[in-house]
């Protein structure tokens, strides 16, 4: 008896099994259960996308973003530049997302709107501008360890970002 033969025996004798014992049907109806769940799953996540859609984010043009961050850039390249013992200083900003829309919501969390009917907008109340991830400061005097230190706290402080996403480094 050859190799497939016996595997033809073996799947025949689990379904020759089941079938007699009355459990053919468990098989199909779990079967059946796991592809119900796995369609009825994929449905909540599509709704749970739109619905986050719908209440956050707003991003502005990408060249509004490059113009942000050239504008950060150039005032903390100034502000290095007017610390003692620094001077040529170059930044390199990165920014962790666009712009945010900040709706106004009522005492139960649902979007305040204005308007009837297809005319109706949400109302928003402020517009975030991107949040500073980390910076890097090329600059001469940057090896002295005191000037690292006052560099960082400057930046830190003014960004209001930790003293982790610095960076400071000499030319």
């Amino acid at each position: 008896m050859g190799y497939g033969e016996r595997m033809k025996r073996k799947g025949r004798g689990l379904w020759d099994f089941l079938r007699h014992r009355g459990k053919l049907w468990l098989l199909i109806g779990g079967a059946l259960l796991g592809v119900m769940l796995l369609i009825l799953g994929g449905a909540d996540a599509k709704e749970s996308e739109t619905t986050s859609e719908t209440e956050v984010v707003t991003q502005a043009d990408a060249a509004d973003l490059m113009e942000y961050q050239k504008v950060l850039e150039s005032q903390l390249e100034a502000l290095c530049n007017a610390v003692a013992g620094v001077s040529k200083a170059e930044v390199a900003i990165t920014l962790g997302s666009g712009y945010r829309m900040v709706y106004v919501t009522d005492s139960d969390g649902k979007l305040a709107t204005t308007g009837a009917g297809s005319s109706e907008q949400a109302v928003y109340r402020t517009l975030q501008p991107p949040t500073v991830v980390g910076v890097g400061i090329v600059c001469k005097g940057g090896d002295d360890a005191h000037v690292q230190m006052q560099l960082t706290e400057l930046i830190s402080t003014t960004l209001g970002i930790t003293t982790n996403r610095v960076c400071i480094t000499g030319k």
